[in-house]
């Protein structure tokens, strides 16, 4: 211990992570983070940077209809009633520290905003709600002085936009009240580039302003620093093993640590072997390979849930390049189809939803199409289809097809041609009445939160017979694996016998999901990953304060 300054080991600098050690600091642990890649932000700097909380500080204050009973009713519905205690458990212990925890990163300076008409994702589900979701202002990334040029997509160029701005802005050419906002925004941030700002949204607004925290706490990070082993004395985690630049090292961790390295999207043995899947198309960053998984799993630990991703439904943009299909399957003039031709689902529902149902009807084993009518590209903006450099790209490729007809289209496509004919007239019928009688699209809040409300009678179905039509290759992505460590209500792993492995916590991806196989909102990822980092590090804390003097 004397030539180190850090008693608690936090490998990951995602959302988890950094509140893990921001939290650690606060209760007077010494933390230190390892960081696999070379730069720290994880998958939360490439996300929406949206956090599930219900009944957060924010809603009291605006006293939004909303109690902490609703939301237990709502995550205990989405878990089922044959969940166990352990999981009943690790629910309520997120809905009673969540709240708890946006306030003490309100207290050490992140300034919160609230996203008051985002629907839950199961709006049918008891004690569901709206607005329970929350986000980080825009912030300044020159702030962070140097350590800002190691964050993930440090140089990407982009609006310092909110998530309630992505609606607006993909109907920009819809009204002149839209296109004046966008432009609004376009404006804004060439202004204050050149400034000399470095303005950030989303995913990355939400770890630089945790980053600005860790910097003021004076914690210590090393990057490009991969986690290898745990160290294990009298059945204790004491400590890892690390590599960095060919050599490596073992760092003591007499208080602890925590694994917030993310899932095991990026690995395809893993994939393999614990889901059964040779074919995957992800959205997670390169690095999420499971080290945490390995090492862990390798003294003992049990796992959970390792079978389910959330999944995220993705045009195929190129060999390993996907677009998020959020809108697109929501707005007017769009439906989802199977080689047969056939629609099998509500397209609009939730992310979660649709590409589960999508892999569950062999969208992983055969070619599934978003169907989309000339008029469709050229009312909405979308980031990768409104860019003819990347059309051209998608169609050389073959993952675009575009035609005159629907036969053509079909012909084009490997879809049965009269399959696609009598869906679509079928589909246009139910677009005039406004009522989807097969799968009650636009009828939930959540349906038409992504939809046009200026589109009459139903916000979210359209006419397809505008040509010429086009074609997307729609795959059941994910944004990550959502199964890991199995761990329990105070962040610690467990073991294959279900007792806690003393010293060794999980957050994030790393562990298994506090809610199953659901997904209860935007922003339940980061929420749950955000929460069990600031259980385990209180934890921690706690476990060393009762610690013998050594």
């Amino acid at each position: 211990m004397a030539d180190q300054d850090f008693d608690f080991i936090v490998v990951g600098s995602g959302a988890a992570g950094l509140v893990g050690a921001i939290t650690a600091s606060r209760l007077g642990l010494k933390p230190l983070i390892v960081e696999k890649a070379d730069s720290w932000g994880g998958t939360t700097a490439t996300s929406g940077g949206v956090l599930w909380v219900p009944h957060n500080h924010l809603m009291i204050a605006d006293k939004a209809p909303d109690t902490t009973e609703a939301a237990r009713t709502y995550l205990h519905a989405l878990i089922g009633e044959d969940a166990g205690a352990r999981e009943v458990a690790k629910v309520d212990a997120f809905l009673e520290q969540a709240p708890v925890m946006a306030q003490m990163l309100a207290d050490e300076g992140v300034s919160w905003m609230r996203t008051a008409d985002h629907p839950d994702y199961y709006p049918d589900a008891p004690g569901s709600g709206i607005g329970r979701t929350m986000e980080s202002m825009p912030f300044n990334g020159r702030k962070l002085g140097n350590r800002f040029q190691s964050m993930r997509l440090a140089d990407f160029d982009m609006p310092a936009i909110n998530s309630g701005m992505f609606g607006p802005l993909t109907r920009a050419w819809r009204s002149p009240g839209l296109l004046l906002g966008a432009a609004w925004i376009a404006g804004t941030h060439k202004l204050r580039t050149l400034l000399g700002q470095k303005p950030l949204g989303n995913g990355r607004a939400l770890v630089a302003s945790l980053m600005q925290i860790v910097l003021a706490r004076k914690v210590p990070i090393r990057l490009s620093t991969r986690l290898v082993d745990l160290v294990v004395q009298n059945g204790a985690v004491t400590g890892v093993i690390v590599e960095n630049g060919g050599c490596r090292q073992q760092l003591e961790a007499p208080a602890g640590v925590l694994l917030a390295a993310g899932g095991f999207a990026r690995s395809a043995d893993l994939r393999k072997r614990l889901q059964g899947r040779d074919k995957f198309w992800t959205n997670a960053i390169p690095e999420d390979e499971g080290d945490a998984y390995r090492v862990a799993t390798g003294i003992g630990a049990a796992s959970e849930l390792t079978e389910d991703n959330w999944w995220m439904p993705s045009i195929q943009v190129g060999p390993d390049q996907n677009g998020l299909a959020l809108a697109l399957r929501a707005l007017p003039g769009s439906i989802i189809v199977n080689p047969r031709g056939q629609r099998y689902m509500n397209e609009a529902r939730s992310y979660m939803s649709t590409g589960k149902i999508m892999f569950e009807h062999g969208a992983a084993e055969e070619s599934h199409w978003l169907i989309m009518d000339g008029k469709f590209l050229k009312r909405y903006i979308f980031a990768e289809l409104s860019q003819k450099s990347i059309r051209e790209q998608m169609m050389a490729a073959g993952f675009l097809q575009q035609a005159d007809t629907i036969r053509d289209l079909a012909k084009a496509c490997g879809i049965d041609p009269d399959g696609l004919a009598a869906t679509i007239d079928r589909f246009n019928g139910f677009a005039r009445s406004g009522k989807d009688l097969d799968f009650n699209r636009g009828d939930t809040a959540y349906d038409r939160h992504w939809a046009d409300p200026e589109h009459r009678p139903n916000a979210c179905l359209g006419e397809i017979q505008n040509g010429p039509y086009w074609a997307a290759l729609l795959r059941p992505g994910d944004l990550g694996t959502n199964g890991g460590l199995k761990t329990d209500q105070q962040s610690r792993v467990l073991d294959t016998d279900d007792r806690p492995i003393a010293g060794l916590y999980a957050a994030g991806n790393s562990s298994g999901s506090p809610f199953g196989h659901s997904y209860p909102g935007a922003g339940a990822t980061i929420a749950a990953a955000t929460t069990f980092g600031y259980i385990a590090a209180s934890q921690a804390a706690r476990r060393r304060s009762n610690a013998p003097l050594s």
